[in-house]
């Protein structure tokens, strides 16, 4: 018993010395986190930016990129580049080990050689800390810029040389480089523009191809009588209060030259010439054709339907000419113009219309017409004339004119009187003031004509249907109807008295003399009065199983006795599935 108390007593005392040594070290362990976290705080950002551009030819040092507080306060101002213990250290990245546009010595000096971008290591030694930042140089080559003389655009190279710490020139004066960055052409020559690099040696930034001051191609117009004033010139805008352009021509007949300009005497052409001197001394003359025109509408009143775009061509210009068309001005007027020399009348009235040509104001007046055709068509036969009469016009001043798209059926003349000239369909063209109205023409042969006439009366009579009453007075059923009314022009059918025949024999009569038009339904244009059109509904054992028909009548209408409205009617005809048949039963 007292030697398992002294065994527990040792492991006692043994337990509190390893608790002992724990303490220390975790102590020691403290003390050395401490100290790697001193030193870690003390490394704070080398560089004070992480990339520059420079333009080809330019140098940059590296070392002027190093963050001087990094260096000083970070390490108690104790760091000395002599000093072997504290050093730094220029490298390419290992992205770009060996570049072709650019070259790194052992001092950090880089020379943009070509265009490009690479990246360089900046390593800092000192004792058993290094720190290495890359940093990224983008080498631009020299900014192509086109410019006209007063003209300003932004200069790239502003973005990397600040205007307020670089002095910028250029090669001959012709540029002026201004504090926002921008530059404005002051004289003719090209030019380029130069900053110092940190060697001292211009770079070039910008090389700069200033337009040359002309004239259009085509030479410039004015009409005669008109204000004086001063032609524009091409690829120039004077500065403010600038007055540098002095002006010579070759007929003072023509045109003369005042303080105020030049002034437009009497039509024709004449050369004048500009002596342009530009802000820094450069000095260019330059000349061009001048004509002088004399522009007017065509007409003093133009007459033109409603809704209708007419073409304007104006009188007394030339191709230099400059034509301000006032488009979409006064759009709530009758007419005005919606694009160049295309004049749109917006509704029926009258309004003035005005533009400008060559310096002029010319005006012409504007009439708006509402023509249109009172009628559905017109309906005839062969030898047959009829007068078209289109409505809506202007007696004084409007003009129509006619034409047909088929000559060989119809013809008309000048006054719109159509002369039938065989069967068949076409169509008279009417163009009233730009406007054109189709006018559909029917020319069937006479007993067609008279036919479907007759057919279309007695529509308009009381009537009744009925198959057993079809031959008397006022009762009809379809054949019957077609019979008695074709029979008046000596067309029987085959039956020439008594009984009148079914629908399926009249088909089966046309069919063995040749009157067969279609075996099915056709629209109604390749149709003429007269026309016969037969209906299948279900098998009766007849003629193509036919157990109706009807007479067309011209103008998409048909004649039937109908059974369903007890009547002879006269309604649309409708080009469906159960026609089985259409055949014209008088040919010529």
């Amino acid at each position: 018993m007292a030697g398992l108390i002294k065994d527990k007593k040792k492991g006692c005392r043994e337990t509190t010395g390893f608790k002992r040594k724990g303490i220390a070290l975790l102590f020691a362990m403290l003390v050395l986190c401490c100290m790697v976290w001193q030193k870690a705080s003390a490394l704070g950002k080398l560089l004070y930016q992480e990339s520059t551009a420079v333009y080809v030819g330019g140098t940059i040092s590296l070392r002027n990129y190093v963050d001087e507080e990094f260096l000083g306060l970070n390490y108690n101002g104790d760091y000395n580049s002599v000093n072997p213990g504290y050093k730094l250290e220029y490298k390419w990245n290992s992205s770009n080990l060996n570049p072709d546009c650019a070259t790194l010595d052992e001092k950090g000096n880089i020379k943009a050689i070509s265009s490009g971008s690479v990246k360089a290591d900046i390593t800092f030694t000192y004792k058993d800390i290094v720190q290495t930042e890359v940093f990224t140089i983008e080498i631009y080559d020299p900014e192509e810029i086109d410019i006209a003389y007063g003209e300003s655009q932004p200069l790239k190279a502003a973005e990397v040389y600040d205007t307020s710490k670089y002095l910028y020139t250029s090669s001959n004066g012709s540029i002026i480089v201004n504090s926002d960055g921008s530059i404005t052409a002051s004289g003719f020559k090209n030019t380029e523009i130069y900053v110092p690099g940190e060697d001292g040696k211009n770079i070039t930034v910008a090389k700069v191809n200033i337009r040359q001051p002309g004239f259009p191609d085509e030479g410039i117009a004015r009409a005669a009588g008109t204000s004086a004033y001063t032609p524009g010139i091409l690829n120039y805008t004077p500065f403010e209060g600038e007055n540098a352009v002095v002006w010579k021509v070759a007929s003072e007949g023509a045109v003369s030259v005042s303080e105020e300009g030049l002034s437009a005497l009497n039509a024709g052409e004449t050369e004048i010439t500009a002596l342009i001197s530009a802000k820094n001394g450069d000095t260019v003359e330059i000349a061009t054709k001048l004509t002088i025109t004399d522009p007017s509408f065509p007409e003093t009143d133009i007459v033109i339907a409603a809704d209708v775009v007419k073409d304007i061509e104006l009188s007394g210009i030339c191709n230099a000419s400059i034509i301000n068309w006032n488009i979409g001005n006064a759009v709530d007027t009758a007419a005005y113009f919606i694009e160049e020399g295309k004049l749109y009348s917006n509704e029926s009235g009258s309004a003035p219309v005005t533009i400008n040509a060559d310096g002029r104001d010319i005006t012409c007046n504007v009439t708006v017409t509402d023509p249109y055709y009172d009628g559905e068509g017109i309906i005839g036969y062969k030898g047959v004339t009829k007068n078209i009469k289109i409505k809506g016009t202007d007696d004084q001043k409007s003009i129509v004119t006619y034409r047909s798209k088929k000559k060989a059926v119809a013809e008309v003349d000048e006054n719109g009187v159509i002369t039938a000239k065989k069967t068949g369909n076409t169509v008279i063209v009417a163009n009233a003031d730009g406007r054109e109205i189709e006018i559909p023409v029917e020319i069937a042969s006479v007993e067609g004509y008279k036919a479907s006439k007759k057919a279309v009366s007695i529509s308009n009579t009381k009537t009744k249907y009925s198959q057993a009453k079809r031959m008397k007075k006022g009762y009809y059923d379809c054949s019957s109807l077609i019979w008695r009314i074709y029979s008046q022009y000596d067309v029987y059918f085959g039956v020439e008295s008594g009984w009148a025949p079914t629908a399926a024999d009249i088909a089966k009569w046309c069919k063995d003399n040749g009157r067969t038009l279609y075996n099915k339904a056709v629209p109604s244009e390749k149709l003429l009065p007269g026309d016969l059109v037969f209906f299948s509904y279900s098998k009766n054992g007849r003629y193509k199983n036919i157990s109706h028909v009807e007479i067309y009548t011209g103008q998409d209408m048909d004649v039937s006795a109908s059974s369903s409205n007890n009547a002879v009617i006269h309604y649309e005809y409708s080009q469906n599935d159960s026609i089985v048949m259409i055949a014209r039963p008088v040919s010529n």
